[in-house]
């Protein structure tokens, strides 16, 4: 090398370090970044270099692309789509030659060498990167004057190459940051306001309104997941007319409902698969082909909204970006980024307004529950009365804090008792209040009942089956289709010692007589439920009968609910009839009350540690 030519070279790379050094500095005073000063990194390399022609690609490791930083002569920008199995061939490679590549990234230059025009300006490529993380590269095309580097030039071109991965590197890192802290900005000034609202509807608005004006949007929406079902139901939307050209016309509610399970592959460039693939991969995406004209056809962007254990409560869109002088725009990676941090932040609001609606429904049932208590207590007698000749007790004891059964001895104004047993389906407010509707009309059709004697039976009798239908014409009318009660009812002349008894789809009481012989009340005549058909179809079905039976001294009738004999224990036996008869049989000595007690703890025993299954009812009359 003549002298002449080693001085022009130093001082070549002397002025390149020079402005190397400079534009680090104006990187680091946040004057500049990478984009702007890519152009110059590049005429430094290639004039340090003296190559003619050259690139610098850039590497977005979110979408596994490459675009052109900068070029001379310059490219078109566009995205570069590059495979993970081709990133990591480039950084295991110092440099490469395209004459000669790693077999690994034949098939990238291939498909790209005419977007990068391979053949005329690139011919060795040198990898970008710091440690493991793969940066772009810098592209080099022929060298003046000579077919390959020197050996002092591939030094020079590694230094080079490292200068500018510091700087992507750098540029990016503060791109971070500032976009960090616009996010953390905005938050804070938005995230307070859509966690004070407590009303769902009022917080689902909220949200929208401030999405739209976080990001510059023209519209916006809220479309959560339906509990149970596989659809994204629309909670806002603003403006509220901009899904007026959708077709609503089979929704009388007006809803929009996107269907997940609808949309398929063939869809993929349209708005709702793009909603519903945001629900699927929990990730932000966006839409710009206006393939459709769900929210108006326009530019979307939706990110998820997250609970706090991180299921997808549905998505928050966003559309229709707009710059200053009004000009449409599409949405940036730091756009996305933005979205779904307040995505997350809204989740909490919405989560915690459902929660709170949740816990005001939750205090609104329990004060109907209580309110049901109430009722249900003065259903239930504390006392029984004293029966001349006769023992009378009963026990109840609820599932829960509100039952459906109800037993009661009533004293008729001509000597008599009335004894009734019955259990309403379901539970709650409803029982309660068709249980109290029972009480009131038995009470209703009980204070006319006369005793009849010996030669009345036969009317007595019907007069039982007359009041069991307008009973269920009361109950029918009262309940609704799944409500009706069982019903069983004894009329106790203590003058005759006879018991007429109506069944309505109760449990049969069981009469242990004072030999010992079990018969069974009311098992082969009776008839329907309460309140379960009216009353034109109740002799079509199953007509209404009474029985008579005349008591003995030391004859004991025990009437009971289904929670006694389909009490469960916990290998799932039924404590069942068998099991009744024999405590039964053990009675005979035994008064009303302590007959209750033995057979309540019978079934208690038989249950051991298994849950109580229903209401438990008995009711004990024991002819002296």
């Amino acid at each position: 090398m003549h002298l002449s030519s080693a001085e022009e070279t130093i001082q070549r790379l002397i002025f390149s370090l020079s402005e190397l050094e400079q534009l680090g500095q104006t990187l680091i005073s946040g004057h500049s970044n990478f984009k702007v000063s890519s152009k110059t990194y590049l005429r430094i390399a290639l004039g340090t270099l003296q190559v003619t022609r050259g690139a610098i690609l850039c590497y977005h490791e979110t979408d596994n692309y490459l675009t052109i930083a900068a070029s001379t002569p310059e490219l078109d920008e566009t995205q570069i789509e590059i495979e993970p199995d081709e990133v990591k061939c480039l950084l295991e490679s110092p440099t490469v030659d395209i004459d000669s590549p790693p077999e690994n990234l034949q098939h990238f230059i291939d498909r790209n060498a005419t977007l990068l025009d391979v053949d005329a300006m690139h011919r060795l490529w040198v990898p970008l990167k710091i440690h493991d993380e793969f940066l772009g590269i810098l592209c080099l095309g022929k060298f003046l004057g000579r077919a390959k580097l020197e050996a002092w030039e591939q030094e020079l071109l590694t230094i080079l190459a490292h200068q500018i991965s510091i700087a992507i590197a750098y540029s990016r890192n503060e791109e971070r940051i500032q976009s960090e802290k616009f996010r953390l900005f905005m938050l804070a000034e938005s995230a307070p306001q859509i966690c004070q609202l407590l009303q769902p509807e009022d917080a689902a608005e909220q949200v929208v309104h401030q999405a739209v004006a976080l990001l510059d949007s023209n519209v916006g929406a809220l479309m959560l997941i339906q509990p149970n079902e596989p659809n994204l139901e629309l909670s806002y939307v603003f403006p509220p007319d901009i899904l007026a050209s959708n077709d609503t016309e089979d929704d009388p509610e007006n809803k929009f409902i996107i269907s997940m399970e609808d949309v398929d592959e063939s869809e993929s460039q349209t708005s709702q698969y793009m909603l519903v693939n945001v629900v699927k991969e929990g990730r932000t995406g966006q839409c710009s082909a206006k393939m459709d004209s769900l929210f108006g056809g326009r530019n979307l962007m939706a990110g998820p909204i997250q609970g706090r254990d991180g299921d997808v409560l549905g998505v928050l869109v966003v559309g229709d970006k707009e710059e200053r002088g009004r000009r449409n725009a599409e949405y940036t990676f730091e756009d996305e980024t933005l979205l779904d941090s307040f995505a997350k932040q809204a989740g909490v609001a919405i989560e915690n307004a459902h929660l709170h609606q949740e816990a005001l429904e939750a205090r609104q049932l329990q004060a109907e529950m209580e309110e049901a208590r109430k009722i249900q207590e003065n259903l239930i007698p504390d006392t029984l009365p004293d029966i001349p000749g006769y023992e009378v007790a009963g026990h109840y004891e609820p599932r829960g804090p509100v039952g459906g059964d109800y037993f009661d001895c009533i004293e008729l104004q001509a000597s008599g008792w009335g004894l009734a047993i019955a259990d309403v389906s379901g539970k709650g407010m409803q029982a309660a209040l068709l249980m109290a509707t029972l009480r009131a009309g038995l009470i209703s059709e009980l204070s006319s009942a006369t005793v009849p004697n010996e030669n009345e039976l036969v009317d007595m009798k019907n007069e039982l089956i007359d009041m069991a239908m307008t009973l269920n014409s009361l109950l029918y009318v009262s309940g609704t289709e799944e409500k009706y009660a069982t019903f069983f009812y004894s009329h106790l002349c203590p003058d005759t010692d006879t018991l007429t008894s109506l069944n309505g789809g109760h449990n049969p009481p069981l009469i242990v007589k004072n030999s010992g012989e079990i018969v069974w009340l009311g098992d082969e005549v009776g008839g329907l439920p309460l309140g379960m058909f009216p009353n034109d179809m109740v002799p079509l079905i199953a007509k209404y009968e009474a029985e008579q039976t005349i008591l003995e001294s030391g004859d004991i009738v025990i009437f009971y609910t289904d929670g006694v004999t389909e009490t469960v224990n916990i290998d799932d036996e039924f404590y069942d009839e068998e099991r009744l008869e024999q405590v039964a049989k053990t009675c005979n000595d035994s008064d009303a009350s302590q007959i209750c007690e033995r057979i309540y703890k019978s079934v208690m025993d038989f249950q051991g540690n298994a849950d109580q299954f229903d209401d438990l009812t008995l009711l004990v009359l024991r002819k002296k």
